[in-house]
C-alpha cells in the first residue's frame, strides 16, 4: 500500500511505515531522525539525504512525518481538530520546504472502497472538497474563495479497472497540469500499538498495493514529473507479528500468515478520512470548520 517494501529484510512481517524500518531512531549515515511531542501527538521526522541513508531504511530519499496519537477513533473532538490542524501545518510547511506553489492540486483517494481497511484513501478524499470546476465555470465565485483549485479522483484498484491507478493518475494530471498531487492510502505496520493510531505524510509518493506486494507503477515525481505527497493511517498488520517462540512457532520463518485488523476499522477509517480530508481542506481549500 505504500513505497518500496524489502520483503527478505522484514522479520515479522511487512511495514509501509519509515519509523519501522531497520531502527531509524538511531544513528544511521544520511538519515536525520527527530522525536518531539506537539498539540496533536507526537511526532517523528525522518529525512533520507544519500543512497546509504535509502539502504538503512529500505526507503526512497526525501522526507517521511509521522504523527502519533491516540486510536484515531477514540479521540474527542477537541483531540480529533487538533490533530487536523497538525496535519494541516505539516503539509503547508512541506511545500514551502520543498518550494512548491499549490494553485492547483490533484487529492487521489487510493484503496478499495469495498474492503474496509483498505478505505482510508477512498473516504478521505470523498472529504475534499473540489474546487477546480468553480474556478472554470465561476471565476469571480473562485477568487472569493482564496484556496487552490483541487481535483479529486479516486482510481479504484486493478483487480476492478483492468488499469493500473498510476497510469490514471499520469492521465488525469496530464490534463489538468497540478502543482502537486497528494495521495492518501491505508498502510500496512509491523507494530500493533500503530493500527489507526498513527498518520505518516511523505514527501516520495507512493507504490499503490506496495505494502501487500502488488507493487504497481509508482505515483511519484520520477514517473509523473509533479511533486507528490503522501498520507497513509496503519490499518492492517501481519498476523506473524504475534507468533513467537513461546507457542513453538519462529515468527522469522512462518510459513503461515494473513493480513489482520482491528476489528473497530469501520470506525478508525472513517474518523481517519474526516481528520485528513478536513486537513487538507484547511490547508488548501474550503475548510467548513
Amino acid at each position: 500500500m505504500n513505497y518500496f517494501i524489502d520483503r527478505a529484510n522484514e522479520a515479522f512481517g511487512y511495514t509501509d511505515m519509515a519509523t519501522e524500518r531497520r531502527k531509524a531512531d538511531i544513528e544511521l549515515d544520511g538519515v536525520e531522525y527527530k522525536k518531539y511531542n506537539s498539540d496533536g501527538g507526537v511526532w517523528e521526522d525522518i529525512h533520507i539525504h544519500s543512497e546509504p541513508g535509502e539502504r538503512s531504511i529500505g526507503k526512497p530519499k526525501g522526507s517521511y512525518y509521522t504523527l502519533s496519537t491516540e486510536r484515531l477513533d477514540l479521540l474527542s473532538v477537541a483531540e480529533g481538530f487538533d490533530t487536523q490542524e497538525e496535519i494541516a501545518r505539516r503539509l503547508c510547511e512541506m511545500c514551502d520546504k520543498n518550494g512548491i506553489f499549490p494553485a492547483r492540486i490533484l487529492v487521489v483517494g487510493l484503496g478499495n472502497a469495498n474492503l474496509t481497511p483498505d478505505t482510508v484513501g477512498v473516504k478521505s478524499a470523498l472529504k475534499v472538497h473540489p474546487t477546480l470546476h468553480i474556478y472554470k465555470q465561476e471565476p469571480d465565485v473562485f477568487e472569493e474563495l482564496e484556496c487552490s483549485e483541487i481535483a479529486v479522483c479516486t482510481p479504484s484498484v486493478l483487480s476492478r479497472t483492468g488499469i493500473d491507478s498510476a497510469e490514471i493518475v499520469k492521465s488525469i494530471s496530464r490534463r489538468i497540469s497540478p502543482d502537486l498531487i497528494i495521495c492518501i492510502d491505508s498502510l500496512m505496520t509491523s507494530s500493533p500499538k500503530r493500527l489507526g493510531c498513527s498518520v505518516q505524510i511523505s514527501t516520495t509518493g507512493i507504490v499503490p498495493g506496495g505494502g501487500i506486494g502488488n507493487k504497481m507503477g509508482a505515483i511519484d515525481y520520477e514517473n509523473l514529473g509533479v511533486p507528490v505527497f503522501s498520507i497513509g493511517v496503519p490499518t492492517v498488520i501481519n498476523s506473524r507479528v504475534f507468533c513467537n517462540t513461546d507457542t513453538g512457532v519462529n515468527s522469522k520463518n512462518a510459513t503461515f500468515g494473513m493480513l489482520v485488523a482491528p476489528r473497530e476499522i469501520d470506525e478508525i477509517c472513517e474518523r481517519a478520512a474526516e481528520i485528513i480530508g478536513s486537513a487538507i481542506n484547511q490547508a488548501f481549500g474550503i475548510d467548513t470548520m
